[in-house]
């Protein structure tokens, strides 16, 4: 990273800026410590075609009579007590302006001494040359154009993160680095300083990413330092105490006006107050002494129980500042702030407040707490050791079901036995239970059902819940939505959500899971019918809020995996690895079945990138954490496996994989992943078009239709139908499958013997690749070089480029290397090219 950061998301700035320098003749960008003012003055002076006449003013400055202008004014002008007589004013002015048109640049403006003030301002009401100043704001001097300078917003703070990194950063990085510079170039560029030095912040192969904490220390500290040391000592204790206890509202801390005027503290239009910025809160905390900071927290608690412990998160509060300052007592109010740390998903604190409730005397609500809390984290062996001691001390019957349904959750989801999970299940309906409580069990055995039984299984037990009424009737709705969408069936998928959004957001506040699992099966529904541009929205909006709300790492796996699907289908190839590497877990970790659904879609985005060996590695992990009972993740293992094998070149096995595939989610109900999977096979070379016209006339979505046109043209070997079909993708957004039939139509015209249409269509074909990013298929082999080879010269050729050496492709094929050898001298001299390299370039691939 360079010193000087490039100018980013300023084009506004600069332009007004430059109007004004031209227009008025004297600008002031006018902002606060760090936001780019000086960097955006010298942008702003480089486009400027007059000379540049600089000075600095300094606090050291500021005590000198012309202490700014020493260097550029004569040093015999009268002056008394600081003070310049309006001769010696006019005299420093003229001598300044001397030289023709030159522009006067003032850096820090506000620290100019009063001599030196009254220079400029007679300078800008005589208009005797072009200013630029820079100040901090609430400076100003008549007649200065004033630009405001802001700090940057998210997206423009993400743009000038990637450039002072030279490539992307992840979404969990880029939360980070916004949440504590907030836009504040300088502190942006100092926190990535301090990361790469620290080894927190690395490039890996998703990207530039963080880990670890947040830690303030080399020069980041020294420029929070220099701005906290403006602060008298009570002025500091006060915002030490809003550090720690933030936000608070008046009744446990009046608003301290004098920090508000210094722009030390911000009022929220909740009236509450917080330190101005992260930063200034972080350092405080980290330089505070340690029984100041137990005292502090004390004090907050002791304000907080007077003034009484009713309002949303005053729980939470009181728990955590006594459990830091050491008077934490009673195990029933640490309990108690478990529990609502962990319906606020704050993951870490929730766990933390519930080991110190079990230090004091474990319960069976505090085991619920911990045990959900180590599933969370992945801990799902430890989990169940939690809930089982938990289960064995209930009395109450609702905790029991609480409890249990929770372990079995964590039996299923987690540890992959689903034997054990439905014995939990027995187990707590073995006695009479009230009939909500029934109902939530049966919801959780059918949550078990949609993966492991046929899809005909749950849709009854759906259709039952939905006729008891009441909340059972919102949850079997939800079942049939997910019945549906895994059927196939997105149009109706979708209503049921909209249908059910009322009850499901009315029941939020008891069964948060719902939502999330309604928004996921409507956007997963979006995807697969067609509309990308709604499901990528709705999915990056989905990440973000998980990523900011620093949640359950395994929710951010869906719209990782459906945005990754959608970059996909667009060619996104190596966006699709980026987004899913961010989220994949290290090599060792024991994989929860969402961990699988992303190693497989990692997988499958590895193998479009042409990234051979990295999608196998993937895939093995994907194969070797899978369970059984997990079905739909068994699906979408199998269809990430066929491209895997594609991508080495093995077009034939990837084929039959595929059908594979699409026949075991057929067997089982769920069309959704065998329709995918049909024209999988269909792209790799088989006719599956009688069985995808079968699934597209009982369905009424575009892209269903769309798979089952390209399979029946691919079969009819008809570029006209090809090319219809080509359209129909790209009104999807499927910019690669509408590649790949203009490819094929491409190449069917020239076999044709008609070289217009074929030389148009794949004119066509290139103009959709040239926005990929790596993306290489079987389908997408469009030169008219490589049509003339024969079907076995082709097929060696991709093994060829895959990187297998001769003796493995006659190995895999079964054939003598001399075959080989004698195959690639052919192809080689065909296609014009002297060897691997040459192939590599014509299949799309580089050399």
């Amino acid at each position: 990273m360079s010193d000087q950061l490039p100018l980013v998301g300023r084009e506004r700035e600069l332009r007004t800026a430059l109007r004004a320098l031209a227009v008025d003749g004297a600008v002031l960008l006018s902002g606060p410590p760090g936001v780019g003012k000086t960097r955006l003055a010298t942008e702003a002076l480089l486009a400027v075609p007059h000379p540049v006449v600089r000075c600095y003013a300094t606090v050291a400055t500021s005590r000198i009579p012309l202490g700014a202008f020493a260097s550029l004014v004569p040093s015999d002008l009268p002056a008394s007590r600081g003070l310049l007589p309006s001769s010696s004013v006019r005299a420093a002015a003229e001598h300044l302006s001397r030289g023709g048109q030159r522009v006067l640049s003032v850096d820090d403006a506000h620290l100019l001494d009063d001599a030196s003030l009254l220079v400029l301002q007679h300078l800008v009401r005589h208009r005797l040359m072009r200013v630029m100043c820079t100040a901090r704001p609430c400076w100003g001097v008549e007649g200065l154009t004033v630009v405001a300078v802001e700090a940057l917003d998210q997206e423009r703070a993400d743009a000038l993160l990637a450039a002072a990194l030279g490539g992307p950063a992840d979404a969990t990085t880029r939360h980070l680095v916004w949440a504590n510079s907030q836009g504040n170039p300088l502190y942006l560029k100092e926190l990535v300083a301090a990361g790469r030095h620290r080894g927190a912040l690395a490039e890996t192969e998703g990207g530039w990413s963080w880990s670890g904490p947040l830690e303030l220390s080399g020069r980041l500290a020294e420029l929070v330092d220099l701005t906290l040391g403006r602060l008298a000592e009570p002025q500091r204790r006060a915002l030490e105490l809003l550090a720690y206890g933030e936000p608070l509202e008046p009744l446990l801390m009046p608003v301290p006006r004098d920090l508000v005027d210094m722009g030390f503290v911000r009022v929220g239009d909740d009236g509450r107050a917080r330190v101005a910025h992260p930063l200034y809160s972080a350092r405080l905390r980290a330089t505070c002494p340690t029984l100041r900071a137990r005292a502090h927290r004390r004090a907050l608690a002791d304000r907080l129980e007077s003034a009484g412990v009713d309002r949303p998160g005053d729980a939470v509060r009181l728990a955590t500042w006594r459990l830091d300052s050491g008077t934490a007592d009673s195990p029933d109010v640490l309990a108690r702030a478990a529990e609502h740390a962990l319906s606020a998903q704050d993951w870490e604190l929730a766990e933390r407040l519930s080991r110190a409730a079990v230090a004091r005397g474990m319960t069976p609500r505090v085991g619920l707490v911990l045990g959900l809390v180590l599933m969370y984290q992945r801990q799902c062996h430890e989990a169940e050791s939690v809930f089982a001691s938990a289960m064995a001390s209930c009395g109450d019957i609702a905790t029991l079901i609480q409890v249990g349904c929770a372990r079995a959750f964590n039996l299923f989801f987690g540890v992959g036995d689903d034997g054990a999970a439905v014995a939990v299940l027995d187990h707590v309906t073995e006695r009479e239970l009230p009939a909500e409580l029934e109902h939530a069990v049966l919801f959780f055995s059918l949550m078990f059902a949609l993966e492991a039984a046929p899809l005909r299984i749950a849709r009854l037990g759906g259709e039952m819940l939905v006729a008891e009424g009441g909340w059972a009737e919102t949850a079997g709705r939800q079942v049939l939505a997910f019945a549906d969408q895994f059927a196939g069936r997105y149009p109706e998928a979708i209503a049921r959500v909209l249908e059910n959004e009322p009850a499901v957001l009315a029941a939020a506040g008891r069964f948060p899971t719902l939502v999330a699992a309604a928004r996921g099966v409507r956007n997963e529904s979006l995807l697969r019918s067609g509309a990308l541009v709604e499901a990528e929205k709705r999915a990056v909006r989905a990440l973000a809020e998980v990523i900011e709300d620093s949640r359950w790492s395994v929710t951010q796996v869906p719209p990782r995996v459906l945005l990754s699907q959608s970059a996909r289908m667009r060619g996104k190839a190596a966006a699709a690895v980026r987004v899913t590497a961010e989220g994949v877990t290290e090599p060792g970790t024991v994989p929860m079945m969402w961990d699988v659904l992303l190693l497989a879609e990692f997988a499958a985005g590895a193998a479009l990138h042409g990234q051979s060996d990295r999608a196998f590695r993937a895939l093995a992990r994907a194969e070797a954490g899978l369970r059984p009972a997990w079905r739909i993740a068994q699906f979408a293992v199998g269809a990430a496996r066929s491209w895997v094998l594609a991508g080495a070149g093995r077009v034939k096995e990837a084929m039959q994989a595929a059908l594979d595939n699409a026949a075991l989610a057929g067997e089982y109900g769920a069309h959704s992943d065998e329709i995918g999977s049909l024209h999988d096979a269909a792209r790799f070379g088989a006719d599956t078009s009688p069985r995808l016209l079968e699934l597209a006339k009982s369905r009424r979505d575009p892209l269903t239709t769309a798979y089952a046109s390209h399979a029946q043209a691919r079969a009819l070997r008809d570029p006209a139908g090809l090319e219809e079909v080509a359209a129909a993708f790209l009104a999807c957004g499927a910019t690669l499958y509408a590649a790949e039939a203009l490819a094929e139509a491409s190449r069917l015209s020239r076999l044709h013997d008609r070289p217009r249409d074929a030389d148009r269509l794949e004119k066509k074909a290139s103009a959709l690749m040239e926005s990929f990013d790596g993306a290489t298929t079987p389908g997408l082999v469009v030169t008219s070089t490589l049509v003339a080879l024969t079907p076995r010269q082709l097929e060696i050729a991709r093994l060829a480029v895959a990187g297998l050496t001769n003796v493995e492709i006659a190995s895999r094929l079964a054939i003598a290397k001399r075959t080989v050898d004698n195959h690639l001298h052919t192809t080689y001299a065909a296609v014009g090219v002297t060897g691997r390299g040459g192939l590599r370039a014509l299949f799309g691939l580089g050399a």
